[in-house]
């Protein structure tokens, strides 16, 4: 057979039809593959923000709370420091009684007398 006829063996033999089709399929699939491409791609990076806009709320979070909490130590320490302050101005008005010449010992008592009736925290 020449290569004639073997061409036209192929052709009417549906030969035709499979290298249109395989023509045609390759013409489509190729801008297919193309968007296929982009797609994935563009779906990875939608991924990959996704995740790091996540993480960057869960950091913005625990920054917030990490800001509350000082917050909330900066103001317990401002009552304490309050708190300190009012106790040494108690102790330096007791030790001045104590070293004034001629105080009695119950004008000492009266003067660390809580209101409660203890004196510096104890029942006498």
């Amino acid at each position: 057979m020449t290569g004639w006829a073997l061409v036209l063996t192929c052709v009417s033999g549906g030969g035709v039809a499979g290298i249109i089709t395989t023509l045609v399929g390759g013409l489509f699939n190729r801008p297919k593959t193309r968007a296929d491409a982009v797609a994935l791609l563009t779906d990875s990076a939608l991924k990959q923000v996704n995740e790091l806009q996540e993480r960057t709320s869960e950091a913005e979070r625990e920054a917030l709370a990490a800001r509350n909490e000082l917050a909330k130590a900066r103001q317990q320490m401002r009552e304490l420091a309050g708190e300190i302050d009012a106790a040494v101005a108690t102790l330096r008005t007791w030790r001045s009684a104590i070293l004034t010449p001629g105080i009695e010992l119950e004008q000492l008592r009266a003067m660390v007398r809580d209101p409660g009736g203890t004196i510096n925290g104890r029942h006498l």
